[in-house]
């Protein structure tokens, strides 16, 4: 099998494991919820295999999210249906009037609560189903069972054929926002210094912050889904994300004084502790970017090299600021000299952001920690 996996991502470049865990387990739950219909002869027993693979999602909460979803649809729908159609009997003008009236309102409720979503599909089915007075009731029973063996057998795929917790999923999320700050910064020192910010670049960089801090968000609820169910016992990981989208923030700040360079003679006396600064900051954002990808992603509690160097980097930018301002040396016009200013507390906000995130992270590993040993 190791040796399989580099062959498999040379052949295709976007393979990831876990998308083979996710087809195992997907073709796991619809072969076993196939078998159980089989064995109880349901009559419609390819809406459980459906339900068993669409609940089957990249990770255990989203599965049981999926599960609720389909279980609170297809009962909302499935009484309604039924009461409906008993009202029709074998009408045809009134059971496409009912069927009408049906669907208007299982379709209102799916547009105000989302979990609703498969009411109107029920309706439907279990209207159109028979025309009679006693299948009606036989249809929506029968569709109610079906649906829930395929949300128990997914659910059940999904915490033992290969589980993927929500957490696992969520920091490479946050990795690739710090990793996005990271490059950032880099472009705020080539457009503070240099002058040669890519604005396109940039606005692909927060385009890609923005899209990964949504899916982190995500991967939270499901996270906190697992805990509500007792399926997970991790701690609370949202404030991490949500320090992530400050520290985002932060840099967003900085960026909207480097669209053009600092004149020579306002730059030049603390160019080097600026470039310095910058650099250590998106360095450290990427060492704490790769600690989040790692397999012990909160083994942060012991300060590292590039915390380090940051915190002298930043405190040597304040330095040097504080020098050449007392020897005069930052003269300029004061929209320049504003622009410096607030570059230099940009730098500051990054690293306070940095360091309370890293603290953050040593918090949660000891959370961890405190709960696996309970």
């Amino acid at each position: 099998m190791s040796s399989l996996l580099p062959r498999l991502r040379a052949l295709w470049p976007a393979f990831d494991i876990a998308h083979l865990r996710l087809a195992v387990r997907a073709t796991v739950a619809a072969l076993l919820s196939y078998g159980i219909a089989w064995w109880l002869d349901l009559p419609k027993g390819y809406w459980a295999v459906l339900s068993a693979i669409l609940v089957v999602q990249s990770s255990l909460g989203a599965s049981v999210a999926v599960a609720t979803d389909r279980g609170l649809g297809t009962i909302a729908g499935g009484i309604i249906g039924v009461g409906l159609a008993m009202l029709a009997g074998p009408s045809q003008n009134l059971t496409v009037l009912l069927l009408t009236v049906g669907t208007l309102v299982t379709a209102l409720m799916s547009a105000y609560r989302p979990s609703f979503k498969l009411a109107p599909v029920t309706v439907v089915v279990v209207m159109l189903a028979d025309p009679t007075h006693a299948q009606p009731v036989i249809s929506g029973l029968q569709r109610v069972f079906e649906i829930g063996l395929g949300g128990m057998v997914g659910v059940a795929c999904a915490l033992f054929v290969f589980p993927t917790r929500a957490l696992f999923l969520l920091f490479p999320h946050a990795a690739d926002a710090l990793d996005a700050c990271a490059a950032l910064l880099e472009q705020g020192r080539a457009g503070l210094l240099d002058g040669t910010l890519d604005p396109a670049e940039v606005d692909r960089l927060n385009a890609e912050a923005r899209v990964t801090l949504r899916a982190a968000d995500l991967r939270v609820g499901e996270a906190r889904r697992e805990r509500a169910g007792w399926l997970a016992g991790q701690p609370d990981a949202a404030p991490i994300v949500r320090l992530c989208r400050r520290l985002w923030h932060s840099v967003i700040i900085l960026m909207r004084v480097a669209d053009q360079p600092l004149p020579e003679t306002l730059s030049a006396p603390v160019r080097p502790a600026l470039q310095a600064a910058l650099a250590a900051l998106a360095t450290e954002c990427r060492d704490l970017a790769e600690s989040l990808r790692s397999g012990n992603p909160v083994g942060l509690g012991a300060p590292s090299d590039s915390a380090a160097a940051m915190a002298a980097a930043v405190a040597a930018l304040a330095a040097e600021m504080d020098r050449a301002g007392t020897a005069g040396l930052l003269r300029a016009d004061g929209a320049s000299l504003t622009r410096l200013y607030t570059a230099v507390a940009g730098c500051t906000h990054v690293q306070e952001n940095l360091v309370e995130l890293r603290t953050q992270l040593a918090a949660y590993r000891a959370d961890q920690a405190d709960e696996t040993a309970a």
